[in-house]
Order: structure tokens, then sequence, then C-alpha cells
């Protein structure tokens, strides 16, 4: 609310748990406005029937028991023409309610305000997003407008009230310990816990312990503590050439005194009028975060309800923990956040990217197989060439685009020369790629049969991604052997795909223990030459839960505005190394023959430590076939298939 009139602020969003702030706010700004600073104004709900509710149980009931909105919007009979259910006049401006869903409404008059409330139930309309074109009519007030959203996060990536506060400065909520008086930035999982006895929680135990001195807070003291509220930006931003976390600073100095470490962090401003700690460079003191658009999150541990107690909501953990429907709502109601549809741990692109190695030749030692997955697009094609070793630990060979239509011979051809390359390793071995799989779903579909069927010898195989219903796992590779037959009359290797993005996805979840020359079953390593969006399609698609009929099962599903064209590459590449398994190939056999020829293996360990079977020593061996009795193997394989 102090926000409201912060010099410089004119977008506020308030993503927040449900009951303890959002509605209060726009019934206090609007009677701030029509009291103080007369203004046209606009409420905004998801739809007109909502805005009509609103009006009857919250507008009209302030407008009864405040005296100063009562004289200005009251029932006389001066005014009684002015005001209707949806529209509320006063002396220099009006409060008009209307529905998100029609255009007509958000065009009709210009405004100084926009409130708009539940803003993840707005549809979009046929001239685009409610809010942006009800912006639009601020226009006309130039350096005075403000627009307020406000609403309970739904889904995560498709959360328009999440999007908002991405946006922002990002504003969270510090408080007080009431025994140290450090100030602490109150998270559930952190600073939230209770007893377990016999093996059952005991959710009524449940406090805040300060994270500094370790002191438990009794409710009266959490209940204190709300009153000694600040706020902070911590939106990352980047200054002096460096990027800054003010979260990640504030944690590095709090061991400081209190004071000393939140001012390397944030400036106090003017006084308590506005109430909120800008975020500063520490190397040259400048304001880093601009405070146009403030943004605010807050979970229930800053209410001040009696419902709301931490052993409330530890007791509705508790009870949603193990329910991926209840999840949602225990995120999106108790603490204010979005929730990610898929499960288990987030990949972090960041992450995936920071662990980017230098090899010292195109393909690394313990390479045993090449494979290739090629995804066809309307103008282009990509492909990644992979490495596999051991228990299919995996590289990231290469990744190359022919830009071009599938269907032109001139972008065949440098396909099929790429696909005939020979990648060699530091000690001068070649490897050619032994199989590999093109997607033919596309519009050139008649076009990959073609270019496959010619090249089935050298186990090119055309394929299609399964239509599984309600989240079937087939296997990744069919079980029906691809015959002579195939080459008359080609058909496409229909790919469990399902399956596949769940070997992926949980392989890009693997870390790489440090312990020297150990290798992670199933774990990927990638080149430095891949950059941030590389990995942004890596992990492009997301683990979805579906019910239908009763059924629950998981689908996956591409998140809004994101390309996925890696992921498939990946997947098609996969499917290829499966192919030969299928086929009999002994990766682990062929892995060790490869490695007997550079020095000494490695040891391989899961991820608990623990050896992989058959992994350990292996015997000297004499140096590996050479390139030219790899390609008569070749020859003798694909005659077999052919």
């Amino acid at each position: 609310m102090l926000a409201v009139t912060e010099p410089g602020v004119h977008v506020i969003t308030a993503m927040v748990s449900t009951q303890i702030l959002k509605t209060a706010l726009l019934e206090n700004i609007f009677g701030y406005y029509a009291h103080l600073d007369p203004s046209p104004m606009l409420l905004l709900q998801p739809k007109e029937d909502a805005a009509e509710q609103f009006s009857k149980e919250r507008i009209a009931p302030l407008i009864r028991v405040t005296p100063v909105l009562r004289e200005l919007i009251g029932v006389g009979k001066t005014r009684a023409s002015d005001e209707t259910l949806l529209y509320k006049a006063f002396p220099g401006g009006f409060l008009a309610l209307a529905g998100a869903g029609s255009p007509d409404n958000l065009a009709r008059r210009p405004i100084r305000v926009l409130l708009c409330d539940e803003v993840d139930k707005y549809p979009i309309t046929r001239e685009g997003d409610p809010i942006a074109l009800a912006e639009e009519r601020t226009a006309s007030f130039g350096a005075n407008w403000l627009s307020v959203r406000a609403c309970s996060p739904t889904v995560e990536d498709e959360s328009r009230i999440a999007a908002s506060y991405a946006e922002s400065d990002q504003r969270r909520a510090s408080v007080c310990c009431p025994h140290c008086q450090h100030r602490q930035f109150l998270d559930f999982f952190k600073h939230v816990q209770w007893d377990k006895e016999g093996g059952t929680h005991q959710t009524r135990s449940a406090r805040i312990f300060c994270e500094r001195c370790g002191s438990v807070w009794s409710e009266g003291e959490r209940l204190r503590a709300l009153q000694t509220v600040r706020w902070h930006q911590t939106r990352p931003f980047n200054c002096c050439g460096q990027r800054h976390v003010p979260m990640e600073s504030y944690e590095t100095a709090w061991p400081l005194q209190d004071e000393e470490s939140v001012d390397e962090v944030w400036r106090w401003l003017v006084s308590d009028r506005f109430a909120v700690y800008r975020a500063i460079c520490p190397d040259c003191g400048a304001m880093g975060v601009d405070n146009e658009h403030a943004g605010f999150q807050a979970s229930k541990l800053y209410s001040p309800w009696s419902k709301d107690k931490p052993a409330d909501i530890a007791k509705k953990w508790m009870a949603a923990k193990d329910d991926e429907e209840k999840l949602q709502t225990w995120w999106n109601t108790q603490m204010g956040m979005p929730y990610r549809r898929h499960s288990g741990k987030e990949i972090q692109i960041e992450a995936l990217a920071a662990r980017c190695e230098v090899w010292p030749a195109d393909v690394p030692d313990a390479v045993a197989v090449l494979t290739v997955g090629v995804d066809v697009q309307d103008y282009r094609i990509e492909l990644e060439i992979v490495g596999w070793g051991r228990n299919e630990e995996s590289w990231s060979v290469a990744y190359h685009v022919v830009d071009g239509e599938f269907s032109d011979p001139k972008v065949q051809i440098q396909l099929d020369m790429y696909l005939k390359r020979l990648w060699n390793r530091a000690d001068g071995r070649g490897f050619e790629i032994m199989a590999g799989c093109i997607d033919s779903g596309g519009h050139h579909t008649q076009a990959v049969y073609d270019f496959c069927k010619a090249r089935i010898g050298r186990r090119i195989w055309a394929i299609k991604g399964e239509s599984a219903r309600n989240g079937k796992r087939s296997p990744v590779w069919p079980t029906a052997r691809p015959t002579s037959k195939t080459k008359k009359s080609y058909r496409p290797v229909i790919l469990g795909v399902n399956a596949a993005k769940d070997t992926i996805v949980s392989r890009l979840r693997k870390e790489k223990p440090d312990k020297g020359d150990v290798a992670v079953a199933g774990f990927m390593h990638f080149p430095t030459d891949r950059d941030i969006n590389y990995f942004a399609q890596l992990t492009a698609e997301r683990s979805v839960l579906k019910t239908t009929a009763g059924q629950r099962y998981r689908v996956w599903e591409l998140r809004p505005g994101r390309a996925n064209e890696a992921l498939d590459c990946r997947v098609y590449a996969y499917a290829a190394l499966c192919s030969l398994l299928h086929m009999g190939l002994k990766l682990n056999r062929r892995a060790d023959e490869v490695a007997a020829t550079v020095g000494p293996p490695v040891n391989v360990i899961d991820e608990e430590g623990n050896p992989v079977a058959g992994a350990g020593e292996v015997p000297k061996r004499r140096p590996g076939p050479s390139v030219t009795k790899e390609a008569s193997k070749t020859k003798s394989l694909a005659s077999r298939l052919a």
C-alpha cells in the first residue's frame, strides 16, 4: 500500500498467498484515490458476474461503513443517476468495474488507475492480453498512472501473475528475530521445524526457528515480528561488469552485525514512508534495480490470522506432499508460489552450462560408439552427434544445423556428407556414425523415407514418435527387427518417445562426483561451445500429470514460448543407440576394447559411489581394430540387415 505513493512506481504486482493482502489492497487503493486524489479508475475481474459480485460484497460495504466515502459516493438523489452496480461516480473521478473478457470494456474510457484482481483467470481476448489493452487507456495521464495486479499464482510458465512478478524488482519481506534482532526472510522449508516421534510427524509442535541464534519463536513472537517487516529488492542485476544477486550477497554477509550486513546489499531510502530497501551495487554503490515495477511476494508465514500458524501450514504440507493435485493447492495458497507441474528436482540450465568441459579432440577417449539424431524442420535440419561409453555415459560430440528444406537434393547431399564424416580421437583413431534416426513427422515425410531407404545399410532410420494414449510408455526401440522387406515397402520406426524423454531428463539430473577420473553411469557430458539456448531447448519440456476417466498419467509437454529441437535430437540419438543394442551391440565390451588402446580405464560408479556391476580393471588388450576393419564390420552387418 505504501508503494502506491512511492516515487517512480507505476506498476505493482502482488503475488501472495490467499486471504492476506489482495482484496484489502484493492479496496484501500480505491478509497485513497476517491478521497484524496480523485481519478478515473477501472477495476477488472475475470468475468462480469465476478465484477458485480465484487461490487456488492466488497465495494458497497466499504462505502457504507467509511464516512468519508459515504459522503462522496452516497445514495442521495443528486447522485442516483451516476451510480450503478458497475459504476461508482464521485467528484473528480469514478470507479468502473468490468469483466476482462470483453475488449469493449477495456477500451471504452481513459483511466488513470487500473486495478486487476485474479489475473491468472483472465481469458485472452480476440485483441490480445486484457491487461495490456487496459493499460493502453492510461496513456493520457503521462507520469502519474498506476497499474496494480493482484492474484495467487497457479502453474509455473502459465501463471500471468508469476510472469509479472518475474518482470518486477522482486521484493521480499524480512523480519527481525525477537531474540537476536537478526533479519531473515521467512521460508517454510528453512525456518519451520517440528518434532517427530515414533515415525509420526507432530505438526502441532511446528515453530519458526531463527537461522542465526537457533531460538524458537512462540506464536506471539511471530506476530510481533510481523511488525518489523521491511521489503527488499531481490532481483539480480548487472553492474560494474559483474552480475549481482542480492539474496546471495546477504546470505554471505549476514554473520556480520545485522545493520552492516543489510547496508552492504541494500540502501534504506527516505523514511518509513515507503518501507523499502533498494538494491545497490557492492562495488560502486549505485542502485542497481529500477523501482518502476514493484513486485511483492509473501507466504502464509506472514499472515496475522490465527488459522495461518506454522503448525497449520505444516499440517497441510504433510497432507499434500504425496498428492500431486493437493501439492499445487498447497504451493499456491500457502506459499504464494507457482507450482512446477513436473515431478522431481528442477533442472537449472545455468548449472548444466557451468559443467561444460574441454576435450582434447572431437571424440573423448571413453567414447565407444557414435550415433546421430536428426530433427527436420520446415526450412532447416538440426542434428546432434552423440558419443556413448560404458553404461551409456554420453558425450555431445557435435551439434550442427543445415539450412534449407529436406526435399532439396542439395540439402540432402550436405546432410549425407556430414553423416559420412570421420570423427577423430586425440590419438588419431577415427569413428564413424554407426546408426542414426531422422524425424519423418513433419512436412517432408516422403523425402525422409526416400533418403533413409537408400541408406538402410548404414542404419539410418526414418522414425516417428508414438501417439501414446494416456501417457503410455512403450520401449524406446520397438521389438520388431527391420528386415529386407522394409526397403520395398518402407515404413518408419515408431519410437517410444515418452520413455526416451524419461531417461534423458533423469540423466540430466545426474551430478558427477568430484573424484578425479570417475565415471557415472548415464552421465551426460557437454563441450564448452554449447550456449545457454542449447540447454534451454534441452530442458524445454516438462512432465505433466493428467487425469482421464479417473486414471492418472504423465505426458511430456512443451513449456510455452520454448523451442525443443535439442531435446528431440538427443531423443533420436538415444533411440539410434537403442537400435544397436537391440541388434546385439555389447556397449560395455566395446567400450573396454576401445579404452584399452588409450591407457588404463576408469572405475565406473553409480550415483551413491558404489561400483557398477562389471566395472573395474580391464585386462590389457592389443590395440583396437583399424578404421578399415571397422568399416568392413559395418558393411558385413549392413549386408545382413539389407
